[in-house]
């Protein structure tokens, strides 16, 4: 039987935005553009930062949109993937 180890570290970039208050990164979508520029969309975007101690609500409709990844978890972190 040979078993196969999955990597758990996501590679997939993000589109996000860096939150008002706290500067850390609001991830909203996937990037499937490949790095490409891709034309802004039309609408508003509404988000909320996804850290407990900020929670800072804001439109950020009109906010640089950039590319992040994922950090990569600590070996001894448990959890499931998203």
């Amino acid at each position: 039987m040979r078993i196969v180890q999955w990597s758990k570290v996501d590679a997939r970039w993000y589109l996000g935005v860096r939150c008002r208050k706290c500067e850390t990164p609001i991830l909203f979508a996937v990037d499937h553009s490949e790095g490409e520029v891709q034309p802004a969309a039309a609408g508003k975007l509404l988000l909320t930062c996804s850290r407990e101690e900020c929670g800072h609500k804001a439109d950020y409709s009109r906010a640089k949109v950039s590319r992040f990844q994922k950090p990569a978890r600590a070996a001894n972190e448990t959890g499931r993937n998203l």
